[in-house]
């Protein structure tokens, strides 16, 4: 889609037939496209990644063996059937004809007539598609050919939530058919945007102000996360009113595009932003405000006031009481310091952040910059293998973990195969055996991830526990299954007695 002429605004008249020239002289050009133009192409890539699934089997229904077809024709087919389903903003006819249109330019006028047909083939199907039973059998009993579910109900809410089998079951064993019903609905909604207003900043209190006054009709949610209780054990949020068996959707980061598969779509437009503790705010896709205070949020962003960081993340802190650390803390697994500058600007002193990407931790000190916070030492580490011996403060390990709680916002993690998992197991034990060792009496380890699975998660704490009788779980938290958009964050706090 970016290198289609059309978007690098080029008339239809002026289009070239050659494939060579349509590469070489659009390739690298994004960065040209207007914003509403880029936040287009965003909701394309992200939503077609987060259904990929379905889209496969819609397209095994009207094709024989689709995946026979030209990489790039399949690619053009998953854009149109994902505008068909899911967009509102661009009219069926338009999709299908720029899909076709496409197809015809770079692979010819013989499979452009395929890609009508199994478009036109699509749109006759009506409502079906978005009906869970869809994807179960036919209504007169016969299975669908090319990869349907058959009479495996699950499987077909898998393939309805385009949720890999594997991870479906590995839920569904874990927490309950009705939990991993809800988790593949979350995970298959488009993921909220969320800010921190930086604490530290003078104009703060007026921009939360600005920022949290809702801009449409009375919240239909929550107006804000409660901050839990001193234990961390407290549940944080009620359960959704939305059954996971109806499916849902909303729309990508602030990009305002209407979900037609969405029994949230009227909610959606109405809903206040959600507070995150004192000084974040969640806002329902769509909603986030351009500017606040007659300034841009870029700008805003630029002088320091506010930074991106994800509900999830800053909720996590909360709930397992970090901001209340008053002794220096390690982030030994500080990536680009989003965790760090949030603890520093509750007045949290960081006093040393290590990671083992230099792609991520070199980005620590111009983002303090623009913060007005204190740049804390920092160095290239892993982990496992800490740069020091000793440590007398408190320890926040974000760990690397397979990150099946953030699928809405990274809908690649989809792709990714079960294996890797035993691998990522047993990297979590090593770090926090480690990390442990090195933990002084009184003080205390914060274990964080953003999956939803109990191997990385409770089992590893647990495990933690059992060979290190001087070590207490003081609190524990995770992202209730039933939030309905929350990112799955899981979190511990270990204290070494003395």
């Amino acid at each position: 889609v970016l290198e289609a002429p059309e978007a690098h605004g080029s008339s239809r008249g002026s289009r070239r037939n050659s494939r060579a020239d349509l590469h070489s002289d659009n390739s690298g050009r994004c960065e040209d496209l207007a914003p509403q133009d880029k936040a287009l192409c965003t909701e394309l890539v992200y939503g077609c990644l987060r259904t990929e699934l379905r889209l496969n089997f819609l397209l095994a229904r009207v094709l024989p063996r689709p995946q026979g077809l030209p990489r790039p024709m399949q690619l053009l087919l998953a854009l149109a059937v994902y505008g068909l389903l899911f967009q509102n903003r661009v009219p069926p006819h338009a999709v299908v004809y720029e899909a076709v249109e496409q197809v015809r330019m770079l692979l010819g006028q013989g499979l452009a007539r395929v890609a009508n047909g199994a478009l036109r083939s699509l749109q006759r199907m009506g409502e079906e598609p978005s009906r869970q039973s869809f994807y179960s059998g036919r209504p007169d009993g016969k299975k669908h050919r090319q990869g349907a579910a058959g009479g495996d109900s699950f499987l077909s809410k898998c393939i309805f939530y385009s949720i890999p089998l594997w991870i479906g079951e590995m839920w569904r064993a874990a927490y309950g058919e009705h939990a991993a019903l809800a988790l593949m609905q979350r995970s298959f909604e488009r993921p909220w945007a969320a800010l921190r207003i930086n604490a530290q900043h003078a104009d703060a209190p007026a921009l939360y102000t600005a920022l949290a006054s809702p801009h449409g009709a009375a919240a239909a949610l929550p107006s804000t996360i409660p901050t839990p209780a001193a234990s961390g054990l407290d549940v944080l949020c009620e359960a959704s009113a939305v059954n996971p068996e109806d499916g849902a959707g909303l729309s990508e980061g602030q990009a305002d595009f209407t979900d037609k598969n969405s029994i949230l779509e009227v909610q959606d437009k109405r809903q206040a932003p959600v507070g995150i503790g004192q000084w974040g705010l969640a806002f329902a896709p769509g909603t986030m405000p351009r500017e606040a205070l007659g300034r841009d949020l870029r700008e805003w962003i630029a002088c320091g006031a506010l930074s991106r960081q994800s509900a999830g993340s800053q909720q996590v802190l909360l709930a397992l009481g970090l901001d209340r650390w008053n002794e220096p803390v390690w982030d030994a697994c500080a990536g680009h310091g989003g965790k760090s500058a949030a603890l520093m600007e509750w007045g949290v002193p960081v006093a040393l952040c290590s990671d083992r990407s230099f792609a991520r931790l070199r980005g620590l000190p111009a983002q303090c910059a623009t913060l007005g916070l204190p740049v804390p030492p920092h160095c290239l580490a892993d982990a496992v293998v800490p740069p020091l011996r000793q440590w007398t403060g408190h320890i926040l390990v974000d760990a690397p973990c397979s990150g099946l709680g953030v699928l809405a916002r990274r809908p690649d993690i989809r792709r990714r195969e079960p294996q890797h998992l035993a691998e990522l197991e047993a990297l979590q034990l090593n770090m926090l055996r480690t990390l442990a060792g090195l933990l002084q009496p009184g003080r205390e380890l914060a274990y964080i991830t953003c999956t939803l699975n109990p191997a990385e998660n409770e089992r590893a704490v647990r495990q933690l526990l059992e060979s290190n009788s001087d070590l207490t779980l003081e609190r524990q938290w995770q992202t209730e299954h039933s939030h309905p958009w929350l990112e799955g964050m899981f979190g511990a706090v270990l204290r070494r007695k003395g």
